[in-house]
């Protein structure tokens, strides 16, 4: 299918997927999006939360003071207008023709963490971030589960989709601060088979990381030795 919509992009122009001008590329954009699309430096990250850092390789502040409950994020790109776009896109509209797009900058921040290629870096099977049955059916499809299908059949990792259940809804997250998010998603995943010790949460965004942090509580509970979350995109903090 990937193939064929390739295919089709090269004998049919189409609109760029991000500024909507005329393109034949396969992978959706047009040169000067492409250009700009993506992640400058990914070492430029905190090596727990992914948020941007001046120096690689050195956990920030927070993550500092702070431990975690995952071992590591790898994020593609920031949350910006190009990345809410695509991922408006997929998650609303179910618009598949933007995975190859949205998760580029995430492959190529995994292939930075493992330069060597070798293969015991990365987990041993892909979570996908579960949503409420109720949203589910609202939505008709996880984003997530797209997303880890996507980049199972690229590193070769199976997913474990029906593994994980989200038994709680929880709050408008938008509306909460940190603390508040916390406590709203306290409980809310509950592991209903057996998992590797070594996983990766797959999600399209990252915020404040409350959901993740109650996803890696879960897993670790269930006996998971290694989280590791895999983004699409990372929100910046407020003050930059």
């Amino acid at each position: 299918m990937k193939f064929l919509t390739g295919l089709t992009r090269l004998l049919v122009p189409a609109p760029c997927l991000l500024c909507r001008a005329s393109t034949v590329s396969a992978s959706g954009l047009c040169p000067r999006c492409d250009r700009v699309w993506g992640d400058k430096d990914p070492m430029l990250r905190c090596p727990v939360c992914a948020i941007r850092v001046s120096v690689p390789d050195i956990p920030c502040a927070e993550c500092l003071q702070q431990p975690r409950p995952f071992d590591r994020v790898i994020a593609g790109v920031d949350y910006d207008d190009s990345a809410r776009a695509l991922i408006h896109r997929l998650k609303f509209q179910h618009d598949t023709a933007v995975m190859s797009a949205l998760l580029r900058p995430l492959i190529t921040a995994i292939a930075c963490r493992r330069p060597s290629g070798d293969v015991a870096v990365l987990p041993d099977a892909l979570v996908p971030m579960p949503i409420h049955p109720q949203r589910r059916r609202d939505r008709g499809f996880n984003q997530a589960r797209l997303m880890a299908d996507s980049l199972g059949r690229r590193f070769a990792l199976p997913v474990c989709g029906h593994v994980v259940k989200r038994v709680k809804m929880g709050d408008p997250q938008s509306s909460l601060d940190a603390a508040a998010r916390r406590k709203s998603l306290r409980g809310a995943f509950v592991v209903t088979g057996r998992l590797p010790e070594r996983v990766a949460i797959v999600d399209d965004v990252m915020t404040t990381g409350s959901t993740v942090e109650s996803l890696s509580l879960a897993l670790r509970k269930a006996g998971v030795r290694e989280v590791s979350v895999w983004v699409a995109a990372r929100t910046p903090r407020p003050d930059g």
